[in-house]
């Protein structure tokens, strides 16, 4: 086994012993789902011709730290052409910053380990650690030195910011928490981050930028622009995606909201919008699950399987008249152990027996509310006591810690 610092800039004889040139730069093949890619070439500067020529792995016989030895002569080994679907690693992966999955985290690119499998030279390994970089610059460290390599198997990582992007990382990658593929787009800068957010899928996407500190959120849709932003916030939960308006500029923020699709209910995220940030009506989500009194468990928990994807969290059904006038909660306790049969009336709590808040009361009175009364969530009514929205206890959290 071998890092490609050791060999780069290593002299290159063809089978005659004729100087070729020297060696610039390794290439791999991107084939999906091969866990160590093969080399399939190399970029040679030719030292007659003063310019890069492409050899095809096949034509090397020998690789070493003093060099490399083709089988053939050096007019056969030029007539080779690279394919489609490589990827040069000094020019492309060393000095780039990757999302290390296995530790998730963002690391950078100091060399690359080559080694044999099945008979074919295949890169296995990135070294993220100072003794790769020491390398690189031609300091060598002891064997038993307390600078070793730090080795990541190349199917641990996703590659950042280039036009190859490797499908099974962002397989992996969607595995990961929201939040702590959040905390690595945190740690990119703005064009990289941007550029691992539109390689996710849209829900994944929205959930990632749901927990992106509001800072970086605003920086991420300036750079998105208001087209490509739109189509990951149409995926955000109402509250998150208003809360993320409010950090815009009025313009930008009108070009985001014209550019929602029709089932974003627009009117709602204006409604919300015209509400202070710091008023329940501000924090609250209209997205919540309501059923009318004469409802049956079966029916609710058939409503509950169509549009959960649609909610975040379900603590309570909530229980409103045919004016949307708020009566009261059943819990999703209460609807397991119910008989199917049952109506909701019989199951609900009153709202004289739940608490409520309403849509004007500071975000730190609501806040009291939910502790006193240990609540998840808390239904949000207009002077009327019509059910505007649901304030839920990590709307709270993100108010009052918006960095955590």
């Amino acid at each position: 086994m071998f890092f490609l610092s050791t060999i780069i800039n290593a002299p290159v004889q063809d089978k005659n012993d004729e100087p070729v040139g020297k060696l610039k730069d390794v290439a791999i093949e991107l084939a999906k789902g091969k866990k160590f890619p093969s080399v399939v070439g190399l970029m040679v500067r030719n030292r007659k011709k003063k310019q890069d020529i492409y050899i095809s792995a096949d034509k090397v016989a020998a690789w070493s730290h003093d060099g490399l030895v083709l089988n053939t002569s050096v007019a056969e080994a030029e007539s080779v052409q690279p394919n489609e679907g490589i990827l040069f690693l000094r020019k492309n992966i060393v000095d780039r910053q990757i999302v290390d999955l296995a530790g998730i985290r963002v690391v950078r690119v100091n060399d690359l380990q080559f080694g044999p499998v099945q008979n074919h030279l295949c890169l296995l390994a990135i070294d993220v650690s100072t003794s790769g970089l020491l390398r690189r610059v031609g300091l060598r460290t002891p064997a038993d030195g307390w600078l070793k390599p730090h080795l990541l198997e190349w199917n641990q990582a996703h590659l950042i910011g280039d036009r190859l992007q490797l499908s099974t990382g962002r397989e992996d990658l969607v595995r990961l928490h929201p939040a702590d593929i959040a905390n690595i787009v945190e740690k990119l800068n703005i064009k990289q981050g941007s550029s691992l957010l539109r390689s996710l899928d849209k829900s994944t996407a929205a959930k990632v930028m749901e927990e992106v500190s509001p800072r970086i959120q605003k920086m991420l849709i300036e750079h998105l622009g208001s087209e490509r932003a739109a189509v990951i916030l149409e995926k955000m939960s109402m509250d998150e995606l208003v809360d993320l308006i409010q950090l815009l500029p009025s313009r930008e923020s009108q070009e985001i909201i014209e550019k929602l699709p029709p089932q974003k209910d627009i009117g709602k995220v204006k409604k919300i919008l015209s509400y202070d940030e710091d008023e329940a009506g501000g924090l609250m989500t209209t997205e919540f699950i309501a059923a009318q009194p004469h409802t049956t468990v079966s029916e609710v928990a058939e409503k509950i399987k169509r549009d959960s994807h649609q909610h975040r969290a379900i603590h309570f059904v909530y229980v409103v008249d045919d004016k949307k006038h708020y009566l009261g909660v059943a819990s999703l306790r209460r609807l397991i152990i119910a008989e199917p049969a049952q109506t909701i009336k019989s199951i609900m709590k009153r709202s004289r027996r739940t608490p409520v808040v309403n849509v004007t009361q500071k975000v730190t009175e609501v806040a009291a509310i939910m502790t006193k009364y240990n609540l998840l969530s808390v239904a949000v009514v207009d002077n009327k006591q019509k059910l505007l929205g649901v304030v839920t206890v990590d709307d709270i959290m993100r108010h009052l810690v918006p960095n955590a």
